[in-house]
Protein backbone atom coordinates (compact mmCIF):
# COMPACT_ATOMS: atom_id res chain seq x y z
CA UNK A 1 0.00 0.00 0.00
CA UNK A 2 2.14 3.29 -1.05
CA UNK A 3 1.03 6.08 1.56
CA UNK A 4 -2.55 6.27 2.88
CA UNK A 5 -3.52 4.42 -0.28
CA UNK A 6 -4.90 1.11 -1.11
CA UNK A 7 -4.59 0.43 -4.73
CA UNK A 8 -7.65 -1.73 -6.31
CA UNK A 9 -7.04 -2.58 -9.90
CA UNK A 10 -8.82 -4.84 -12.67
CA UNK A 11 -9.56 -5.40 -15.83
CA UNK A 12 -11.10 -7.72 -18.41
CA UNK A 13 -8.13 -8.85 -20.28
CA UNK A 14 -6.51 -10.26 -16.81
CA UNK A 15 -9.47 -11.96 -15.28
CA UNK A 16 -9.90 -15.96 -15.86
CA UNK A 17 -13.26 -16.87 -16.99
CA UNK A 18 -15.01 -17.71 -13.53
CA UNK A 19 -13.66 -14.42 -12.61
CA UNK A 20 -15.08 -12.58 -15.06
CA UNK A 21 -18.55 -14.82 -14.66
CA UNK A 22 -18.18 -13.56 -10.84
CA UNK A 23 -18.89 -10.29 -11.68
CA UNK A 24 -21.08 -10.32 -14.56
CA UNK A 25 -24.64 -9.07 -14.14
CA UNK A 26 -27.19 -11.17 -12.42
CA UNK A 27 -29.27 -13.52 -14.88
CA UNK A 28 -32.80 -14.90 -13.60
CA UNK A 29 -32.82 -18.74 -13.50
CA UNK A 30 -34.73 -20.11 -16.20
CA UNK A 31 -38.08 -21.37 -15.41
CA UNK A 32 -41.42 -22.13 -16.91
CA UNK A 33 -39.89 -22.91 -19.91
CA UNK A 34 -38.58 -18.87 -20.13
CA UNK A 35 -35.45 -17.16 -19.89
CA UNK A 36 -35.37 -13.64 -18.03
CA UNK A 37 -32.70 -11.72 -20.03
CA UNK A 38 -29.85 -10.34 -18.20
CA UNK A 39 -30.52 -6.91 -16.21
CA UNK A 40 -30.22 -3.74 -17.72
CA UNK A 41 -28.78 -0.66 -16.34
CA UNK A 42 -30.68 2.78 -16.62
CA UNK A 43 -27.47 4.85 -16.79
CA UNK A 44 -23.87 4.62 -16.63
CA UNK A 45 -23.76 5.45 -13.29
CA UNK A 46 -25.65 2.26 -11.89
CA UNK A 47 -23.30 0.20 -13.89
CA UNK A 48 -20.09 1.62 -12.24
CA UNK A 49 -21.27 1.62 -8.92
CA UNK A 50 -22.19 -2.24 -9.65
CA UNK A 51 -19.00 -3.35 -10.48
CA UNK A 52 -17.02 -1.20 -8.55
CA UNK A 53 -19.06 -3.18 -5.29
CA UNK A 54 -18.48 -6.86 -7.00
CA UNK A 55 -14.67 -5.76 -7.23
CA UNK A 56 -14.79 -4.56 -4.00
CA UNK A 57 -16.32 -6.72 -1.95
CA UNK A 58 -14.03 -9.83 -3.36
CA UNK A 59 -11.43 -8.22 -2.35
CA UNK A 60 -9.44 -9.92 0.83
CA UNK A 61 -8.67 -6.41 2.47
CA UNK A 62 -10.88 -5.21 5.10
CA UNK A 63 -10.19 -1.38 4.50
CA UNK A 64 -11.37 -2.03 0.59
CA UNK A 65 -14.48 -4.49 1.43
CA UNK A 66 -15.69 -1.89 3.99
CA UNK A 67 -16.52 0.80 0.86
CA UNK A 68 -19.44 -1.30 0.01
CA UNK A 69 -22.71 -1.40 2.01
CA UNK A 70 -23.63 -5.39 3.35
CA UNK A 71 -27.14 -4.64 3.14
CA UNK A 72 -27.22 -3.17 -0.27
CA UNK A 73 -23.71 -3.77 -2.13
CA UNK A 74 -24.71 -2.42 -5.40
CA UNK A 75 -24.85 0.78 -4.03
CA UNK A 76 -21.47 1.38 -2.87
CA UNK A 77 -22.76 4.15 -0.29
CA UNK A 78 -18.75 5.74 0.34
CA UNK A 79 -18.51 6.38 -3.34
CA UNK A 80 -19.57 10.14 -4.59
CA UNK A 81 -19.88 10.17 -8.70
CA UNK A 82 -17.42 13.10 -10.22
CA UNK A 83 -18.64 13.07 -13.64
CA UNK A 84 -18.79 10.64 -17.14
CA UNK A 85 -15.93 10.80 -19.55
CA UNK A 86 -16.30 9.56 -23.23
CA UNK A 87 -13.48 8.07 -24.42
CA UNK A 88 -14.08 8.31 -28.46
CA UNK A 89 -10.72 5.65 -29.98
CA UNK A 90 -12.20 3.12 -27.76
CA UNK A 91 -15.95 3.58 -27.66
CA UNK A 92 -15.79 3.39 -23.69
CA UNK A 93 -16.93 5.77 -20.54
CA UNK A 94 -14.67 6.34 -17.52
CA UNK A 95 -17.46 6.88 -14.70
CA UNK A 96 -15.07 8.39 -11.89
CA UNK A 97 -16.08 8.74 -8.12
CA UNK A 98 -14.59 9.99 -4.81
CA UNK A 99 -14.39 8.31 -1.13
CA UNK A 100 -16.40 9.33 1.59
CA UNK A 101 -17.00 8.38 5.02
CA UNK A 102 -20.20 10.27 6.95
CA UNK A 103 -20.58 12.26 3.42
CA UNK A 104 -17.04 13.92 3.92
CA UNK A 105 -14.68 13.34 0.96
CA UNK A 106 -11.07 11.71 1.41
CA UNK A 107 -9.03 13.96 -0.12
CA UNK A 108 -6.92 12.61 -3.00
CA UNK A 109 -8.88 9.32 -3.36
CA UNK A 110 -10.48 7.95 -6.62
CA UNK A 111 -12.41 5.41 -8.51
CA UNK A 112 -12.82 5.12 -12.40
CA UNK A 113 -14.54 2.36 -14.11
CA UNK A 114 -14.60 1.86 -17.57
CA UNK A 115 -17.37 0.29 -19.59
CA UNK A 116 -18.25 -0.57 -23.04
CA UNK A 117 -20.90 0.72 -25.23
CA UNK A 118 -22.96 -1.99 -23.56
CA UNK A 119 -21.77 -0.89 -19.85
CA UNK A 120 -20.48 -4.11 -19.31
CA UNK A 121 -17.35 -3.71 -17.16
CA UNK A 122 -13.83 -2.93 -18.72
CA UNK A 123 -11.39 -1.74 -16.42
CA UNK A 124 -11.30 -0.83 -12.92
CA UNK A 125 -8.52 1.43 -11.38
CA UNK A 126 -9.26 2.96 -7.71
CA UNK A 127 -7.38 4.56 -4.56
CA UNK A 128 -9.27 4.23 -1.45
CA UNK A 129 -8.72 4.61 2.51
CA UNK A 130 -9.37 3.76 5.61
CA UNK A 131 -9.71 6.61 8.00
CA UNK A 132 -9.03 6.66 12.01
CA UNK A 133 -11.69 7.67 14.29
CA UNK A 134 -11.45 11.46 13.88
CA UNK A 135 -14.04 13.49 15.49
CA UNK A 136 -16.43 14.65 12.35
CA UNK A 137 -17.93 17.91 14.11
CA UNK A 138 -15.54 20.78 13.86
CA UNK A 139 -14.08 22.16 16.88
CA UNK A 140 -13.50 25.66 15.37
CA UNK A 141 -15.57 28.00 13.36
CA UNK A 142 -14.97 29.23 9.95
CA UNK A 143 -13.61 32.40 11.00
CA UNK A 144 -10.94 30.88 13.35
CA UNK A 145 -9.57 29.09 10.07
CA UNK A 146 -9.51 32.03 8.26
CA UNK A 147 -7.26 33.59 11.08
CA UNK A 148 -5.25 30.91 10.79
CA UNK A 149 -4.55 31.36 7.05
CA UNK A 150 -4.45 34.85 7.52
CA UNK A 151 -1.61 34.49 10.13
CA UNK A 152 -0.03 31.97 7.96
CA UNK A 153 0.11 34.36 4.70
CA UNK A 154 0.51 37.81 6.33
CA UNK A 155 -2.46 39.52 5.85
CA UNK A 156 -4.77 41.06 8.31
CA UNK A 157 -7.72 38.42 8.92
CA UNK A 158 -10.26 41.31 8.24
CA UNK A 159 -8.71 42.15 4.70
CA UNK A 160 -8.52 37.73 3.41
CA UNK A 161 -12.27 37.29 5.30
CA UNK A 162 -13.27 39.97 3.01
CA UNK A 163 -12.06 37.92 -0.35
CA UNK A 164 -14.10 34.72 0.27
CA UNK A 165 -16.28 34.34 -1.94
CA UNK A 166 -17.32 30.61 -0.79
CA UNK A 167 -17.84 28.81 2.72
CA UNK A 168 -15.09 26.12 3.67
CA UNK A 169 -15.85 22.19 2.97
CA UNK A 170 -14.76 19.36 5.27
CA UNK A 171 -12.76 16.92 3.70
CA UNK A 172 -10.07 13.89 5.48
CA UNK A 173 -6.35 15.01 4.74
CA UNK A 174 -3.91 12.76 5.37
CA UNK A 175 -0.86 14.09 6.72
CA UNK A 176 2.52 12.77 5.04
CA UNK A 177 4.81 14.42 8.09
CA UNK A 178 3.51 12.69 11.25
CA UNK A 179 1.37 9.83 9.20
CA UNK A 180 -1.72 10.68 10.51
CA UNK A 181 -5.68 11.80 9.30
CA UNK A 182 -6.87 14.74 10.15
CA UNK A 183 -10.64 16.15 9.36
CA UNK A 184 -9.95 19.31 7.43
CA UNK A 185 -11.48 22.78 6.48
CA UNK A 186 -10.75 23.56 3.20
CA UNK A 187 -11.30 27.24 1.55
CA UNK A 188 -10.77 27.45 -2.04
CA UNK A 189 -9.64 30.12 -4.30
CA UNK A 190 -8.01 32.36 -1.60
CA UNK A 191 -6.41 35.16 -3.46
CA UNK A 192 -3.54 35.37 -1.13
CA UNK A 193 -0.40 33.37 -1.66
CA UNK A 194 2.19 31.81 1.58
CA UNK A 195 4.50 35.08 2.93
CA UNK A 196 7.37 33.71 1.10
CA UNK A 197 5.96 33.41 -1.90
CA UNK A 198 6.52 36.98 -3.73
CA UNK A 199 9.95 36.40 -3.07
CA UNK A 200 10.64 33.55 -5.06
CA UNK A 201 8.47 35.16 -7.91
CA UNK A 202 10.67 38.54 -7.79
CA UNK A 203 12.54 36.91 -11.04
CA UNK A 204 10.15 34.94 -12.69
CA UNK A 205 8.76 35.71 -16.71
CA UNK A 206 5.62 33.62 -15.99
CA UNK A 207 3.81 32.06 -18.58
CA UNK A 208 4.78 34.24 -21.41
CA UNK A 209 8.01 36.78 -21.61
CA UNK A 210 6.75 39.10 -19.35
CA UNK A 211 5.29 38.94 -15.88
CA UNK A 212 1.58 36.37 -16.05
CA UNK A 213 -1.13 38.00 -13.99
CA UNK A 214 -1.06 34.91 -11.78
CA UNK A 215 2.19 36.01 -10.83
CA UNK A 216 0.55 39.21 -9.36
CA UNK A 217 -2.59 37.77 -7.71
CA UNK A 218 -1.97 34.31 -7.14
CA UNK A 219 -4.94 31.82 -6.13
CA UNK A 220 -4.36 29.30 -3.80
CA UNK A 221 -6.49 26.71 -2.13
CA UNK A 222 -5.61 25.61 1.62
CA UNK A 223 -6.52 22.95 4.13
CA UNK A 224 -7.11 24.02 7.91
CA UNK A 225 -7.03 21.32 10.60
CA UNK A 226 -10.71 21.44 12.10
CA UNK A 227 -9.68 20.81 15.55
CA UNK A 228 -6.50 23.11 16.37
CA UNK A 229 -6.54 25.72 13.42
CA UNK A 230 -3.21 24.33 11.94
CA UNK A 231 -2.62 25.12 8.21
CA UNK A 232 -1.97 21.37 7.45
CA UNK A 233 -1.88 21.79 3.43
CA UNK A 234 -1.82 24.26 0.95
CA UNK A 235 -1.37 24.51 -3.31
CA UNK A 236 -1.89 26.55 -6.12
CA UNK A 237 -5.72 26.67 -7.58
CA UNK A 238 -4.46 27.78 -10.51
CA UNK A 239 -2.22 25.85 -12.84
CA UNK A 240 1.47 27.05 -12.65
CA UNK A 241 2.39 26.64 -16.05
CA UNK A 242 5.28 28.46 -16.69
CA UNK A 243 6.90 28.92 -20.55
CA UNK A 244 10.45 27.89 -20.12
CA UNK A 245 13.70 28.20 -22.23
CA UNK A 246 16.36 26.14 -23.08
CA UNK A 247 19.06 24.77 -25.35
CA UNK A 248 18.84 21.26 -26.79
CA UNK A 249 21.24 18.65 -27.84
CA UNK A 250 21.36 19.76 -31.17
CA UNK A 251 22.39 22.91 -30.33
CA UNK A 252 18.65 24.47 -30.94
CA UNK A 253 16.57 27.25 -28.88
CA UNK A 254 13.57 25.72 -27.24
CA UNK A 255 10.48 26.93 -25.61
CA UNK A 256 8.63 24.16 -23.82
CA UNK A 257 5.83 23.90 -20.64
CA UNK A 258 7.39 23.71 -17.26
CA UNK A 259 5.97 24.48 -13.84
CA UNK A 260 6.41 27.35 -11.59
CA UNK A 261 7.30 26.78 -8.03
CA UNK A 262 7.84 28.52 -4.89
CA UNK A 263 12.03 27.86 -5.35
CA UNK A 264 12.08 27.71 -9.01
CA UNK A 265 11.08 25.91 -11.80
CA UNK A 266 10.62 22.07 -12.92
CA UNK A 267 10.81 20.27 -15.83
CA UNK A 268 7.02 19.40 -14.85
CA UNK A 269 4.48 20.05 -17.79
CA UNK A 270 0.74 19.72 -16.09
CA UNK A 271 -1.21 20.01 -19.47
CA UNK A 272 0.60 16.90 -20.95
CA UNK A 273 1.33 15.11 -17.60
CA UNK A 274 5.18 15.33 -18.76
CA UNK A 275 7.74 14.99 -16.26
CA UNK A 276 12.07 14.81 -16.66
CA UNK A 277 14.58 13.34 -14.27
CA UNK A 278 18.01 13.47 -14.08
CA UNK A 279 19.78 10.26 -12.63
CA UNK A 280 23.24 12.17 -12.91
CA UNK A 281 24.97 9.13 -14.39
CA UNK A 282 23.66 6.65 -11.55
CA UNK A 283 22.61 3.33 -12.05
CA UNK A 284 18.73 3.17 -13.59
CA UNK A 285 18.64 0.42 -11.11
CA UNK A 286 19.36 2.47 -8.33
CA UNK A 287 17.09 4.83 -6.15
CA UNK A 288 14.95 7.36 -8.09
CA UNK A 289 15.35 10.95 -7.76
CA UNK A 290 12.63 12.49 -5.04
CA UNK A 291 11.84 15.01 -7.67
CA UNK A 292 11.95 15.94 -11.51
CA UNK A 293 14.59 18.44 -12.79
CA UNK A 294 14.97 21.95 -10.44
CA UNK A 295 16.26 25.37 -12.23
CA UNK A 296 16.06 28.73 -10.14
CA UNK A 297 15.44 30.19 -12.99
CA UNK A 298 12.77 29.41 -15.72
CA UNK A 299 16.23 29.00 -18.38
CA UNK A 300 17.29 25.74 -18.34
CA UNK A 301 21.01 24.62 -18.76
CA UNK A 302 20.97 20.55 -19.05
CA UNK A 303 20.39 20.09 -22.58
CA UNK A 304 19.86 16.29 -22.68
CA UNK A 305 17.33 16.84 -20.11
CA UNK A 306 15.50 19.83 -22.96
CA UNK A 307 16.13 17.46 -25.87
CA UNK A 308 13.92 14.69 -23.67
CA UNK A 309 11.05 17.01 -22.20
CA UNK A 310 10.29 18.65 -25.65
CA UNK A 311 10.67 15.39 -27.92
CA UNK A 312 8.44 13.76 -25.24
CA UNK A 313 6.00 16.68 -25.61
CA UNK A 314 6.27 16.03 -29.41
CA UNK A 315 5.20 12.35 -29.41
CA UNK A 316 2.76 12.99 -26.54
CA UNK A 317 1.23 16.28 -28.85
CA UNK A 318 1.23 13.66 -31.83
CA UNK A 319 -0.64 10.91 -30.35
CA UNK A 320 -3.11 13.26 -29.06
CA UNK A 321 -3.77 16.01 -31.72
CA UNK A 322 -3.52 13.16 -34.83
CA UNK A 323 -4.58 9.89 -33.34
CA UNK A 324 -6.86 11.27 -30.31
CA UNK A 325 -4.92 9.23 -27.98
CA UNK A 326 -4.75 10.51 -24.03
CA UNK A 327 -0.89 9.58 -23.12
CA UNK A 328 1.17 6.22 -23.55
CA UNK A 329 -1.92 3.86 -21.63
CA UNK A 330 -4.89 6.20 -23.36
CA UNK A 331 -5.57 6.93 -20.10
CA UNK A 332 -3.55 10.23 -19.38
CA UNK A 333 -0.99 8.52 -17.25
CA UNK A 334 2.34 10.40 -16.62
CA UNK A 335 4.96 10.04 -19.04
CA UNK A 336 8.53 10.04 -17.10
CA UNK A 337 11.30 10.88 -18.81
CA UNK A 338 15.27 10.05 -17.31
CA UNK A 339 18.36 11.29 -18.77
CA UNK A 340 22.16 10.93 -17.77
CA UNK A 341 21.44 7.10 -16.98
CA UNK A 342 23.93 4.24 -16.74
CA UNK A 343 23.36 0.61 -17.02
CA UNK A 344 26.73 -1.52 -15.04
CA UNK A 345 25.14 -4.83 -16.00
CA UNK A 346 25.87 -3.69 -19.60
CA UNK A 347 28.59 -1.31 -19.85
CA UNK A 348 30.54 0.67 -17.08
CA UNK A 349 29.54 4.30 -16.52
CA UNK A 350 29.50 6.92 -17.45
CA UNK A 351 28.57 6.11 -20.92
CA UNK A 352 25.22 3.96 -21.87
CA UNK A 353 24.73 3.56 -25.15
CA UNK A 354 21.04 3.25 -25.27
CA UNK A 355 17.80 4.65 -24.79
CA UNK A 356 14.72 2.43 -23.60
CA UNK A 357 11.18 2.43 -22.73
CA UNK A 358 11.13 0.36 -19.28
CA UNK A 359 9.38 0.07 -16.10
CA UNK A 360 6.62 2.42 -18.09
CA UNK A 361 9.36 5.54 -18.08
CA UNK A 362 11.89 6.40 -20.99
CA UNK A 363 15.58 5.90 -19.83
CA UNK A 364 18.26 7.91 -21.80
CA UNK A 365 22.05 7.05 -21.56
CA UNK A 366 25.02 9.20 -23.09
CA UNK A 367 28.12 8.88 -24.80
CA UNK A 368 31.50 10.20 -25.13
CA UNK A 369 31.60 13.56 -27.42
CA UNK A 370 35.46 13.30 -27.94
CA UNK A 371 35.90 16.77 -26.51
CA UNK A 372 35.64 15.75 -22.96
CA UNK A 373 31.30 16.32 -22.56
CA UNK A 374 28.86 14.17 -23.58
CA UNK A 375 26.13 13.60 -25.73
CA UNK A 376 22.57 11.51 -25.36
CA UNK A 377 20.80 9.83 -26.56
CA UNK A 378 17.65 12.29 -26.39
CA UNK A 379 18.64 14.09 -29.03
CA UNK A 380 16.87 11.55 -31.35
CA UNK A 381 13.22 12.01 -31.96
CA UNK A 382 13.13 9.31 -33.93
CA UNK A 383 14.11 7.12 -31.30
CA UNK A 384 12.46 8.27 -28.52
CA UNK A 385 8.90 7.99 -30.84
CA UNK A 386 10.16 4.82 -31.54
CA UNK A 387 10.79 3.97 -27.55
CA UNK A 388 7.40 5.41 -26.65
CA UNK A 389 5.20 3.39 -29.34
CA UNK A 390 6.23 0.55 -27.71
CA UNK A 391 4.53 1.80 -24.31
CA UNK A 392 1.72 2.26 -26.64
CA UNK A 393 1.70 -1.32 -28.28
CA UNK A 394 2.25 -2.47 -24.77
CA UNK A 395 -1.26 -1.32 -23.66
CA UNK A 396 -3.18 -2.05 -26.96
CA UNK A 397 -2.07 -5.44 -28.49
CA UNK A 398 0.20 -6.41 -25.75
CA UNK A 399 2.48 -8.10 -28.88
CA UNK A 400 4.28 -10.79 -27.53
CA UNK A 401 8.24 -10.08 -28.15
CA UNK A 402 8.96 -13.08 -29.71
CA UNK A 403 8.85 -14.12 -33.55
CA UNK A 404 6.38 -12.79 -36.01
CA UNK A 405 4.80 -10.65 -33.15
CA UNK A 406 8.03 -9.56 -31.72
CA UNK A 407 9.01 -8.22 -35.25
CA UNK A 408 5.50 -6.47 -35.40
CA UNK A 409 5.86 -4.96 -32.01
CA UNK A 410 9.39 -3.21 -33.53
CA UNK A 411 7.94 -2.71 -36.81
CA UNK A 412 5.24 -0.27 -35.30
CA UNK A 413 7.57 1.39 -33.39
CA UNK A 414 9.25 2.26 -35.93
CA UNK A 415 6.86 3.02 -38.30
CA UNK A 416 5.42 5.87 -35.70
CA UNK A 417 9.63 6.97 -35.18
CA UNK A 418 9.67 7.69 -38.61
CA UNK A 419 6.29 9.16 -39.27
CA UNK A 420 6.46 11.33 -35.97
CA UNK A 421 10.21 12.59 -36.53
CA UNK A 422 9.42 13.76 -40.45
CA UNK A 423 6.08 15.32 -38.75
CA UNK A 424 7.98 17.65 -36.48
CA UNK A 425 11.40 17.83 -38.60
CA UNK A 426 9.87 18.13 -42.57
CA UNK A 427 6.62 19.31 -41.59
CA UNK A 428 3.17 18.08 -40.65
CA UNK A 429 1.26 16.59 -43.07
CA UNK A 430 4.33 17.03 -45.58
CA UNK A 431 4.63 14.79 -48.42
CA UNK A 432 6.77 11.89 -47.79
CA UNK A 433 9.44 12.94 -50.94
CA UNK A 434 11.85 14.94 -49.04
CA UNK A 435 10.88 12.62 -45.68
CA UNK A 436 14.05 11.01 -43.88
CA UNK A 437 13.72 7.12 -43.55
CA UNK A 438 16.35 6.59 -40.92
CA UNK A 439 16.18 5.34 -37.71
CA UNK A 440 19.10 6.00 -35.68
CA UNK A 441 21.36 7.49 -38.34
CA UNK A 442 24.71 6.65 -37.37
CA UNK A 443 24.11 4.45 -34.57
CA UNK A 444 24.48 1.54 -36.78
CA UNK A 445 27.83 0.00 -37.76
CA UNK A 446 29.96 1.36 -40.09
CA UNK A 447 28.57 4.80 -39.27
CA UNK A 448 25.16 3.55 -40.88
CA UNK A 449 21.74 4.08 -39.48
CA UNK A 450 19.88 1.15 -37.19
CA UNK A 451 17.16 0.52 -39.61
CA UNK A 452 15.70 2.20 -43.10
CA UNK A 453 12.03 1.78 -43.97
CA UNK A 454 13.38 2.49 -47.45
CA UNK A 455 16.39 0.24 -48.35
CA UNK A 456 16.36 -2.51 -45.70
CA UNK A 457 18.93 -3.82 -47.58
CA UNK A 458 21.08 -0.91 -46.53
CA UNK A 459 21.97 -2.14 -43.17
CA UNK A 460 21.55 -5.79 -44.12
CA UNK A 461 18.33 -6.74 -43.46
CA UNK A 462 15.45 -8.71 -45.28
CA UNK A 463 13.27 -6.86 -47.44
CA UNK A 464 10.51 -9.99 -48.74
CA UNK A 465 9.16 -12.93 -46.63
CA UNK A 466 11.20 -15.40 -48.91
CA UNK A 467 14.34 -13.90 -47.09
CA UNK A 468 12.73 -14.18 -43.46
CA UNK A 469 15.43 -15.30 -41.48
CA UNK A 470 14.27 -18.07 -38.58
CA UNK A 471 16.80 -18.24 -35.71
CA UNK A 472 16.80 -18.66 -31.69
CA UNK A 473 18.41 -15.00 -31.50
CA UNK A 474 17.56 -11.77 -31.11
CA UNK A 475 14.25 -13.66 -29.52
CA UNK A 476 13.54 -15.04 -32.88
CA UNK A 477 14.89 -11.85 -34.99
CA UNK A 478 12.78 -9.27 -34.12
CA UNK A 479 14.64 -6.38 -34.98
CA UNK A 480 15.65 -8.43 -38.86
CA UNK A 481 12.48 -9.35 -39.55
CA UNK A 482 10.73 -6.28 -38.82
CA UNK A 483 12.15 -4.74 -41.69
CA UNK A 484 10.41 -6.55 -44.33
CA UNK A 485 7.46 -5.06 -42.51
CA UNK A 486 8.58 -2.09 -42.62
CA UNK A 487 9.06 -2.27 -46.09
CA UNK A 488 5.82 -2.61 -47.01
CA UNK A 489 4.90 0.60 -44.79
CA UNK A 490 7.24 2.91 -46.69
CA UNK A 491 5.25 1.11 -49.80
CA UNK A 492 2.08 2.26 -48.29
CA UNK A 493 3.62 5.77 -46.95
CA UNK A 494 5.03 6.51 -50.97
CA UNK A 495 2.49 4.86 -53.32
CA UNK A 496 1.56 7.61 -55.88
CA UNK A 497 -1.86 7.07 -58.12
CA UNK A 498 -1.39 7.62 -62.14
CA UNK A 499 -1.63 11.29 -61.85
CA UNK A 500 1.72 10.92 -59.66
CA UNK A 501 0.23 12.33 -56.68
CA UNK A 502 0.41 10.83 -53.47
CA UNK A 503 -2.37 7.98 -53.00
CA UNK A 504 -2.32 8.43 -48.53
CA UNK A 505 -1.73 11.42 -46.35
CA UNK A 506 1.08 10.57 -43.77
CA UNK A 507 -2.10 11.32 -41.31
CA UNK A 508 -4.20 8.67 -42.92
CA UNK A 509 -1.36 6.52 -42.69
CA UNK A 510 -0.65 6.66 -38.77
CA UNK A 511 -4.64 6.56 -38.24
CA UNK A 512 -4.41 3.53 -40.43
CA UNK A 513 -1.79 1.92 -38.44
CA UNK A 514 -2.96 2.79 -35.48
CA UNK A 515 -6.17 1.42 -35.54
CA UNK A 516 -4.90 -1.78 -36.84
CA UNK A 517 -2.60 -2.26 -34.41
CA UNK A 518 -5.46 -2.28 -31.68
CA UNK A 519 -7.05 -4.27 -33.41
CA UNK A 520 -4.18 -7.38 -33.21
CA UNK A 521 -3.92 -10.30 -30.60
CA UNK A 522 -0.80 -10.77 -28.90
CA UNK A 523 1.00 -13.34 -31.39
CA UNK A 524 -0.16 -11.55 -34.28
CA UNK A 525 1.66 -12.59 -37.69
CA UNK A 526 2.83 -9.97 -40.47
CA UNK A 527 -0.60 -11.44 -42.72
CA UNK A 528 -2.61 -10.35 -39.37
CA UNK A 529 -1.33 -6.92 -39.30
CA UNK A 530 -1.96 -6.81 -43.34
CA UNK A 531 -5.84 -8.49 -42.22
CA UNK A 532 -6.30 -5.73 -39.91
CA UNK A 533 -4.53 -2.67 -42.25
CA UNK A 534 -7.14 -4.01 -44.93
CA UNK A 535 -10.21 -4.25 -42.84
CA UNK A 536 -9.41 -0.53 -41.24
CA UNK A 537 -8.99 1.01 -44.93
CA UNK A 538 -12.35 -0.63 -46.00
CA UNK A 539 -14.09 1.23 -43.31
CA UNK A 540 -11.90 4.61 -43.46
CA UNK A 541 -12.42 4.75 -47.00
CA UNK A 542 -16.23 3.64 -47.23
CA UNK A 543 -16.97 7.17 -47.97
CA UNK A 544 -15.13 7.89 -50.98
CA UNK A 545 -16.89 8.56 -54.05
CA UNK A 546 -15.27 5.51 -55.61
CA UNK A 547 -15.66 3.14 -52.33
CA UNK A 548 -12.45 1.75 -50.61
CA UNK A 549 -11.70 -0.80 -53.05
CA UNK A 550 -8.69 1.52 -55.00
CA UNK A 551 -6.87 2.41 -51.85
CA UNK A 552 -7.28 -1.03 -50.66
CA UNK A 553 -5.86 -2.32 -53.51
CA UNK A 554 -2.54 0.01 -53.22
CA UNK A 555 -2.09 -1.43 -49.95
CA UNK A 556 -2.73 -4.95 -51.05
CA UNK A 557 -0.13 -3.85 -53.75
CA UNK A 558 2.19 -2.40 -51.56
CA UNK A 559 2.28 -6.09 -49.59
CA UNK A 560 2.75 -7.80 -52.06
CA UNK A 561 5.58 -6.42 -53.06
CA UNK A 562 7.49 -7.98 -49.73
CA UNK A 563 5.96 -11.36 -49.78
CA UNK A 564 3.05 -10.58 -47.42
CA UNK A 565 -0.42 -12.15 -48.00
CA UNK A 566 -3.60 -12.22 -46.46
CA UNK A 567 -4.28 -14.88 -43.90
CA UNK A 568 -4.98 -18.31 -45.51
Amino acid sequence: MPGPFYQVLYHINDQAEAGLNALAPPRAVRGMGVTTPKTQFDNDEAAARYYLARVMGNDLRPAVRGVTADERPEVVPDMQLRGVRDQPLTGTKLVGFEQTLASIPIFGSKATVELDKKRDLVSINAQVAQVDQIPLVPSISQKEALASIAKFVGVDPGKLESKVTQPSQLTFFHDESDDSWHLAMQFKKIPFAPADFGKEMAESKGHGMGRSPRDDFPIFDYLVDAHDGKVLFYYSNAPMVARCTGVDELGAAQTFFGEKLLDGFELQDALRRLKTYDLQRADLLSAFPNRPIHNPTAKFTITSAVSAHVNASRVYDFYKSVLMRDGVDDKGMELISVVNCTYSADEPPPQWHNAVWYDNRMWYGQVNDGNGGFRSYSRYLDVIAHELTHGVTQFTAGLVYKNQSGALNESFSDIFGVIINNWYTVGADSKTDGWNWEIGPGLGKQGLPLRDLSNPKRTGDPDHMKEYHTTSGDNGGVHTNSNIHNKAAYNVLTAKGADGQPVFPPRDVAVLYYLSLSRLGSLATFSNAFQALIDVAKTFYSGDDDGPGPKVKVIADAYAQVGILPPS
